[in-house]
């Protein structure tokens, strides 16, 4: 059964995961803060990103007086996709240009992206720049305080990816810890991406094919 290669979106092929002040997240965070009066400090707009409200909506909440963690949630949710589109739109966010070499991957894998990011902001980002052509499938998380339990690390989102592609073997490139995790769950083969240049498997889109020609060769030893 052939092998494919799925890819993480934010920080692996768009160019979009910076917590930096000004920059779309940390607005689209403090907004939320503001309408419900919460300080506007870092440490609480980090605290609405999707890992930590996984683990901490109710606590939060409690803090703030907040009645029900789905009303916070909505708030959020709204932010993030309004901002987030906006700045796509607006050339604040854009592809990483080592994306060219998936063109040429595309002819030996079956690629896909599974994203924790919403599913209408996956389909954008496909359709804006025309993606389509690379990728055969593109899954985003539900945007539902109760479907956030699915997002990365837990594998429901790689699973769906595996079914989509129709092969039960594959590789899956992000570059957080919960895409490792969710990729090992998943029963794929893990591809840390480490843009920085320190550490990780790959450092670049351009070492992939090269990778996974190693790995093979291993695999069939």
């Amino acid at each position: 059964m052939r092998a494919f290669v799925g890819f993480d979106m934010d920080g692996v092929i768009l160019d979009s995961d910076n917590f930096a002040a000004g920059n779309w997240i940390i607005e689209a965070f403090m907004k939320t803060l503001r309408e419900f009066g919460i300080p506007e400090t870092e440490e609480n707009a980090r605290a609405l990103h999707i890992n930590n409200l996984r683990e901490n909506a109710d606590a939060f909440c409690k803090k703030f007086d907040i009645p029900d963690p789905r009303i916070l949630w909505a708030c959020r949710e709204e932010h993030y996709i309004n901002d987030k589109l906006a700045a796509l739109e607006a050339g604040q966010i854009d592809l990483f240009p080592d994306i060219a070499a998936l063109e040429e991957l595309r002819a030996d894998y079956p690629l896909g992206i599974a994203s924790n990011s919403p599913q209408i902001v996956v389909d954008c980002v496909v359709s804006y720049f025309s993606l389509g052509r690379i990728f055969r499938v593109w899954i985003g998380r539900g945007s539902s305080l109760e479907e956030i339990c699915f997002a990365k690390p837990a594998p429901h989102l790689l699973k769906r990816l595996k079914g989509a592609l129709g092969s039960r073997h594959g590789y899956y490139v992000g570059d957080q810890l919960t895409d490792t995790r969710a990729a090992q769950a998943a029963l794929l083969v893990p591809i840390e991406i480490v843009r920085n240049g320190s550490g990780g498997d790959i450092q670049s889109l351009t070492e992939l094919k090269r990778f996974l020609i190693h790995e093979e060769a291993k695999q069939h030893g």
